[in-house]
């Protein structure tokens, strides 16, 4: 969890698309290695990271699930522990491209609208050629301030531009791995992977 995770989030709550943002660590995610952290920690890095951030939590919905942590489980788990209120689901551009290789990706508009953030090196263009292998007929809507796309069956994306962030996690465990202070992560986090011995060699301490 770092410093361009929580501008990010700080982002889409200035665009007013969302009041609250939840994040939800995966417990078993299907599609990464071995060089991730215990969801213990990881959770504990979230919270830490978050302390002072008011719009901000962290679910651990995902421990209490069997079986790898796909997309559309999650956000079925979501909607049984908060009946009736309407969810979003927030993605990079990056993942928005390969959307239609995920596990039963025709069902996550059913169970959210889509916030798509958008990335260095990827093309607004591209980002709409991905919406169009989606599910539904998804029209521009003038109304909005940023791109924003609904389906006939009401399911919406809204495509926001401008953000940057010169952090990336491959980075952060890079620097760790190589025993530097990452840039961009929080002190007290920071603090935290050095006492728990978290991803391989340890960063310094000045």
């Amino acid at each position: 969890m770092h410093e361009g995770h929580v501008n990010l989030a700080r982002f889409v709550l200035a665009a007013e698309l969302v009041q609250q943002i939840l994040f939800l660590p995966a417990a078993r995610p299907p599609h990464k290695g071995s060089g991730m952290a215990p969801f213990a920690h990881r959770v504990a890095m979230l919270k830490i990271a978050l302390n002072v951030e008011a719009s901000m939590s962290v679910s651990t919905l995902e421990s209490r699930r069997s079986g790898p942590s796909y997309t559309v489980d999650s956000l079925r788990a979501l909607h049984r522990e908060y009946p009736g209120r309407k969810l979003s689901f927030l993605m990079g551009a990056d993942s928005l491209l390969e959307l239609h290789q995920w596990y039963r990706y025709d069902e996550i508009l059913a169970h959210a609208d889509l916030i798509v953030i958008s990335r260095a090196g990827i093309s607004d263009r591209q980002c709409m050629d991905a919406i169009r292998r989606l599910p539904g007929e998804f029209r521009p809507a003038a109304e909005s301030g940023s791109t924003f796309l609904r389906a006939d069956r009401g399911a919406s994306i809204h495509y926001l531009a401008g953000f940057s962030s010169p952090v990336s996690s491959s980075m952060v465990r890079r620097q760790l791995q190589a025993g530097k202070r990452p840039q961009g992560l929080d002190k007290a986090v920071s603090s935290y992977i050095r006492t728990h011995h978290l991803y391989g060699r340890q960063p310094c301490a000045t």
